[in-house]
């Protein structure tokens, strides 16, 4: 039973992705008309177009889908592999470095062949950005160290930014080597804001 898989592979409050569908040897057509199937029952909810996701009953009706976990499984993260991050004012707040909150989310994906697009995902807006280069779990976080680079002047990282940066970057294994490997995808303001700031005396060996 085509609900039951989707329970068990997917749970509730889960994005359900069409693509992602694989159930056993029915056809995408089949699987297409099941899935409209269950929405007409209200077992199934269609969240937007080739996206679904099992509800649960609240006191005050049917759950509603957290938009975030769309935004990581369509932009973020597919297959277990990393195909995007977050950038911006985001990606400073997210790991320390400022507490400005912003408005609007801003992710350099795979996903995206835009210089910058806003779409919508649910209720909540977001930035996209093209990614530079191919972006894998091998390099996502030197890439997203490198657009911080990019988007703040070398003044900005006093020492106790310095400091957070430095704990971030020996977490997420940034290497002298990878940043050697993508800084040249990025402007040469990178490469002298690393050196002028001080931040590439923290890159380890």
């Amino acid at each position: 039973m085509l609900y039951q898989y989707l329970i068990e592979t997917f749970g509730y409050n889960e994005p359900i992705f069409t693509s992602d569908v694989q159930y056993k040897e029915y056809s995408k057509i089949w699987v297409a008309k099941e899935l409209t199937r269950l929405c007409e029952t209200g077992q199934l909810i269609r969240y937007e177009r080739g996206i679904y996701y099992i509800p649960q009953t609240t006191p005050f009706g049917n759950s509603v889908l957290n938009p975030n976990k769309v935004i990581e499984r369509k932009y973020l993260t597919e297959n277990g592999e990393r195909i995007g991050f977050y950038t911006g004012i985001t990606a400073f707040q997210r790991i320390g470095l400022s507490t400005q909150m912003p408005n609007v989310p801003e992710i350099q994906t795979n996903n995206e062949n835009s210089k910058l697009r806003r779409v919508k995902v649910g209720s909540q807006e977001v930035i996209l950005r093209k990614a530079r280069v191919k972006i894998t779990n091998r390099n996502s976080s030197v890439l997203q160290f490198l657009e911080m680079m990019n988007s703040a002047a070398a003044g900005y990282f006093d020492e106790e930014r310095k400091e957070i940066l430095r704990n971030w970057m020996q977490k997420m294994n940034i290497t002298r080597q990878l940043v050697t490997e993508y800084a040249p995808f990025f402007p040469d303001r990178v490469m002298r804001n690393l050196v002028e700031s001080g931040v590439i005396y923290y890159v380890t060996s």
